[in-house]
């Protein structure tokens, strides 16, 4: 998580915790923007920029085309290729995403 938050910033801002009167404003990916006392390491607030929906499917990009018209690949296809082709569906086997664009498999 550590990966996806970054120091944008400090701000006067009173730590309601020990009163420090000093923030460190950071970011989390770039949905949440929060204070960070620079005293006490607590979080001070936090503000939502942007909705996000947790329970959307996330847009995967072709490596190829660069389309985000992608779809997971199903384990039930899988199956079925290895069923008809046998050794030959190996390597759509190991694939997670179609392209409906460029139709690759990545």
């Amino acid at each position: 998580m550590s990966d996806n938050i970054r120091t944008i910033g400090i701000i006067d801002y009173d730590c309601p915790f020990c009163h420090h009167n000093k923030s460190y404003v950071k970011m989390y990916l770039e949905y949440t923007e929060f204070g960070e006392c620079m005293s006490c390491g607590k979080e001070t607030y936090q503000k939502v920029l942007k909705t996000f929906d947790f329970n959307k499917p996330k847009s995967v990009q072709c490596p190829y085309c660069h389309s985000t018209n992608t779809k997971k690949i199903s384990t039930t296809s899988k199956v079925g290729s290895v069923a008809l082709f046998g050794i030959f569906a190996a390597g759509k086997v190991a694939k997670e995403w179609h392209c409906n664009t460029c139709k690759s498999d990545f």
